[in-house]
């Protein structure tokens, strides 16, 4: 059954119990737009939504059966339903006492536990890395330091470079070569033949 047949079929029993007199008194009753009741009864909208019947059924002291509402049940009135009597309530309530749920506690208490060993377990990896990286920032620190020596042995290096390079540059200069004491020969004395004994 469609809601719309449903609030079709809830207004003709209000009208039929003399609860309402027409559509104009279950729209004010309800709280709805008369218009939303007139295009419904009209057929002019394909489903009636579920609060427009729940606004209906309030307004009328919920008669209708909120499983018929909402088109799980046959029995329209609440009035039509069953009345759970005094020994089907104590049949139900046996049948609770027998089916005990299982101790819940216990397993609350092991998935606790479990997890307590877990974040254990991560804490103390944590800590591991956190040494292994406090470790390597010192050997970076360390290695930091030694390249800033080497570049200053290397920067040292090649100031005695240059000192070395200029100072040979100077000596290879005439006006140096006559300031030394000796003789310093030149390529043609090397190649002299040399006196033998």
């Amino acid at each position: 059954m469609t809601t719309v047949e449903i609030f079709k079929k809830m207004l003709n029993w209000l009208y039929a119990n003399k609860k309402a007199g027409n559509q104009t008194d279950v729209a004010r009753k309800a709280g709805l737009n008369e218009v939303t009741v007139s295009r419904i009864l009209n057929g002019r909208v394909k489903k009636a939504k579920q609060e427009t019947l729940w606004a209906v059924n309030t307004a009328y002291g919920n008669v209708f059966n909120p499983d018929w509402l909402r088109g799980d049940s046959d029995v329209m009135l609440m009035a039509d339903l069953t009345p759970v009597t005094e020994q089907d309530d104590t049949a139900m309530h046996n049948y609770a006492q027998q089916t005990t749920p299982p101790d819940m506690s216990s397993m609350i208490n092991a998935i606790i536990a479990a997890n307590d060993q877990t974040i254990m377990s991560l804490r103390r990896e944590l800590a591991g890395k956190d040494e292994t990286i406090a470790g390597r920032d010192a050997l970076v620190s360390t290695l930091q330091q030694q390249v800033s020596d080497l570049r200053q042995q290397n920067d040292d290096l090649r100031q005695q470079i240059a000192d070395l390079r200029k100072a040979l540059a100077a000596a290879q200069s005439k006006d140096v070569l006559k300031e030394y004491p000796f003789s310093l020969g030149t390529a043609e004395d090397d190649q002299r033949p040399r006196a033998t004994k």
